[in-house]
Parts: C-alpha cells; sequence; structure tokens
C-alpha cells in the first residue's frame, strides 16, 4: 500500500452543543519551521510523533521530542515549530468539561508538556485511520479521554510527572552553568543514578544531551537575534568557558560559533540590500 505523506485532517460533524466538543482530529506532517504565534479558539492535545521542535508561547520556549503529550489552550497564544522531521497528531476540543480535565489532571500554562507517552501512538494512529463522518465524533472523544486516563496512571507511579517536573526545571535554569543532574537530584529529593534512568526511559536521551541540545538551540537564537559575540552567546546559553562552547557548537552544528554569525550577519545583510 503507499504511503501516505501529506497532513491528514478530518473535522468532527456538529452534532449540538456538549459538555465536550471535539472539533478536528488531524496527523501534521508538514510542521512549520517558523511562524507568528497564533491565538486557537479551542484547546489542543499533541502527541509528537517524530522528530523534534519546540513549543513557543508569549513567556517561553520549550523543546519538544517524540512521545511527549503537549496541550496548547484556546485564547493562549502559540505555535509548535519544526526543529527537524517534526510530526505530531492532535485533538482540538472545547466545552465546559475541558476545563474539568484540565483541574483533575492539574494541566495548566505551567504544566502542558509530558514525556514517555510514546505506546500512545499506535493506538492514535489507528483511531484516525478508522474514523470517518459516522464515527469520528465518538472516536475523537474517546482518544482524547483514554489519554487523559494515561495521566492518571502515570501520576499514580509518578514518574512522568517528576520528569515533567524535571524538565519545567531545566527550561527555566538551563543558562546556569552550575546545573547538572546531581544538582537536580539534589534539588528534588532523588538518587542520581534513579533520576538518570527514569529521564532516559521517558525523554529518549541522556540528561547531558538534552541540556547540551537546549543550550544551544538558545545560542542559535540569540544570534539570530543579533548577539555577535561568542563569549556573550556561551554565558548566556550556559557554558563558563567560551573555547569549550565552540568546540561543542562546531560539533554539533559543523561551524564554528564565529563562522555561523558570519552567516547570519551577511543574511542579513543580503535581506537589507535586495
Amino acid at each position: 500500500m503507499k504511503k501516505q505523506t501529506g497532513n491528514i485532517c478530518k473535522f468532527v460533524t456538529d452534532r449540538g452543543t456538549s459538555r465536550l466538543n471535539v472539533h478536528n482530529f488531524v496527523y501534521e506532517k508538514n510542521a512549520p519551521t517558523a511562524d507568528e504565534l497564533r491565538i486557537p479558539r479551542a484547546h489542543a492535545l499533541h502527541l509528537i510523533v517524530t522528530g523534534h521542535g519546540r513549543l513557543v508561547t508569549e513567556h517561553a520556549v520549550r523543546p519538544l521530542a517524540a512521545g511527549m503529550l503537549v496541550f496548547t489552550f484556546a485564547g493562549v497564544p502559540a505555535r509548535i515549530e519544526n526543529g527537524g522531521e517534526l510530526e505530531y497528531l492532535y485533538i482540538s476540543f472545547s466545552g465546559p468539561r475541558a476545563d474539568e480535565l484540565f483541574a483533575r489532571f492539574a494541566i495548566s500554562q505551567a504544566h502542558c508538556i509530558l514525556p514517555g507517552f510514546s505506546g500512545l501512538l499506535p493506538f492514535w494512529q489507528d483511531a484516525l485511520a478508522r474514523g470517518n463522518d459516522e464515527n469520528l465524533d465518538l472516536i475523537s472523544e474517546s482518544v482524547l479521554l483514554y489519554t487523559f486516563s494515561q495521566l492518571s496512571a502515570s501520576g499514580e507511579s509518578g514518574e512522568a510527572r517528576l520528569v515533567g517536573e524535571v524538565l519545567q526545571f531545566i527550561e527555566a535554569n538551563f543558562s546556569d552553568p552550575h546545573l547538572s543532574l546531581a544538582a537536580i537530584a539534589a534539588e528534588f529529593g532523588y538518587h542520581p543514578k534513579y533520576l538518570s534512568r527514569v529521564f532516559v526511559q521517558s525523554v529518549g536521551t541522556t540528561f547531558s544531551e538534552y541540556l547540551k541540545t537546549l543550550r544551544l538551540r538558545h545560542a542559535v537564537f540569540l544570534i539570530e537575534q543579533g548577539i555577535t559575540s561568542v563569549k556573550n552567546v556561551a554565558l548566556l546559553s550556559g557554558y563558563r568557558d567560551p573555547l569549550y562552547f565552540s568546540k561543542v557548537f562546531r560539533q554539533s552544528l559543523g561551524v564554528s560559533p564565529s563562522e555561523f554569525i558570519e552567516q547570519k550577519t551577511g543574511e542579513l545583510r543580503s535581506c537589507s540590500n535586495p
């Protein structure tokens, strides 16, 4: 059977007012690399299939990876940005029960990214494939409610919620050069080896690799915003040693920070002098 490469978007037929209304069920295979923040009319629950990207809001930029559940909220400006081969599924929804579910499972703008849900991917994909005009409302609502029920299950074990809290802590403190797995373990009261194992199982990469990726993405962002001092970029990204920062930058991006700054400066000149 020929593989479908384009986006799949199925809209739910309006069947009257409900306490939980689902609007569409989408497989986004061509996520944009950048866009303006948009103000959605409905909430949405996203499940990252593959690749990596960022959730961008007015107040934060948070990295995304496969297996993460990501909530966005009606009326709250946000976008999901493609960082490389990003694909995700999402269901948009509204209604008074949505607010009840958010409260029940402590979902908020501060706690809106939950790692460790790759096991739901076959279920979501099969449900979307089976959906049609007659059953899509039932299928979409079932997928949504079943996924919420898994938040309860993960909450009982505590590991997914722990990793979610750790990710938020990393995102808030990645520019601190003293940030380490040992320091985070002490902050949350866990043994570093336990935290390392749970982190890898949930996120799919090590803490050090995740932190490096987050810092380098921020460094690229700073350069794109016009900061041309390698030393300043390094310090603002959590690196005390600019030489070590340059080494890590070149290993990951294939060019030195100075070369990357020169490229970006040249692009800006080209744009201003067509």
